[in-house]
């Protein structure tokens, strides 16, 4: 993702990724379907990053998160239900014939249906990809489209392709695997995923009509909110993670962002996609002992005292903004913050961290003196 400039959370992987093709039996070359996603959304982007750049939040006076955003969500989901209602219109057609003409109709009315499916599973998938990138405008982001990291971690996230890291005993794992899991990975899971979930709420005739309308709104809506959230986080948390002085201790703001992110207890898609970008600025002997290190927040708080003066304050603002970029800063986030202040030898900005909330509430953005 970018603000002009590449982002340094994308840059593993930075090169376009290869698309393979296989070989049928036959001796024909036919591209696996994962292929074809994954080359299918880098398309996508690419051809909407051709259109001219609008002013984003910050440098628009009209436009916020809670009323724009929210626009962009309806248009996307209104158009995904009008697709599903009319592949499910298909699939219900293409039974009443095959039963109507004693199974002879369905030689043609199945085919047709199934390449229905097919063609709306490709169409939901560009209506999303429409999506998240109209909302990275509104923030004044882009995707990178030969390496969209970011739209990845979305879908992935979405769809359920990647485990939550809290409910296994190797969150560093998963979300090292996140960070580094190429753009091919998620699309063979996600072409499972997306061929299963079309076939199954189209199965029963009449009904798969708003079943499949239902459906693909539901879903939308979910991908929309979810990308919503992580591009405000990005855009809120894009000056720290770009941040000179903060370069060589990412490490400790990673560990940072765990305690903060999952001191609510679960943590969010979103913030599971950020902390997977973050992840991917570490080298990969860093990475050896983070279970450990997330597991002990003490211990946290006593490594910051190692931080440097010129990296205090921004690592401290870094992490109040991680407090705030929800809209709720709790009780336990409030003393994490206050303790974090005290290992570095600095004062927590309760004042300041009500002020971002409440602009982040009014406009979906921080200003660049919040």
């Amino acid at each position: 993702m970018t603000n002009g400039a590449a982002h340094p959370g994308d840059a593993a992987g930075g090169a376009a990724l290869p698309l393979t093709e296989a070989t049928s039996v036959a001796g024909v070359r036919v591209r696996p379907v994962d292929a074809w996603i994954e080359e299918l959304l880098s398309r996508a982007v690419r051809r909407y990053n051709r259109r001219p750049r609008p002013a984003g939040i910050a440098a628009s006076t009209g436009v916020t998160e809670p009323t724009d955003a929210r626009a962009v969500i309806r248009r996307a989901c209104v158009r995904s239900a009008l697709a599903g209602s009319a592949t499910g219109a298909l699939a219900t057609g293409a039974a009443a014939a095959t039963a109507e003409t004693n199974g002879l109709g369905g030689l043609v009315a199945i085919p047709a249906a199934v390449l229905a499916m097919g063609g709306e599973m490709a169409l939901r998938l560009l209506l999303h990809v429409r999506m998240v990138c109209e909302l990275a405008d509104l923030f004044g982001l882009r995707f990178d489209p030969d390496e969209p990291a970011d739209v990845w971690a979305l879908l992935a996230l979405t769809f359920g392709v990647v485990e939550p890291p809290q409910d296994t005993d190797d969150p560093a794992g998963v979300l090292a695997r996140s960070a580094r899991e190429r753009g091919s990975d998620v699309a063979k899971h996600l072409a499972v995923r997306l061929a299963g979930e079309s076939a199954a709420r189209n199965l029963v005739p009449v009904l798969s009509v708003a079943s499949s309308s239902i459906t693909s709104w539901v879903v939308t809506r979910r991908l929309g909110d979810t990308a919503r959230r992580y591009l405000r986080y990005r855009r809120a948390l894009d000056g720290a993670l770009c941040d000179e002085a903060l370069r060589p201790h990412v490490e400790r703001l990673f560990e940072g962002l765990w305690f903060i992110f999952t001191a609510d207890g679960r943590l969010k898609p979103e913030e599971t996609a950020l902390l997977a970008a973050v992840l991917r600025q570490l080298p990969a002997s860093a990475r050896a002992c983070q279970n450990d290190r997330l597991a002990d927040d003490i211990a946290w708080i006593e490594r910051l005292r190692g931080v440097p003066e010129g990296a205090r304050a921004p690592l401290l603002r870094a992490l109040e903004i991680a407090a705030a970029v929800d809209k709720f800063a709790s009780l336990r986030e409030r003393k994490l913050l206050a303790h974090a202040a005290a290992a570095l030898g600095l004062r927590a900005d309760e004042g300041g961290l009500d002020r971002m909330i409440r602009e982040l509430e009014e406009i979906g953005t921080l200003g660049v003196a919040a």
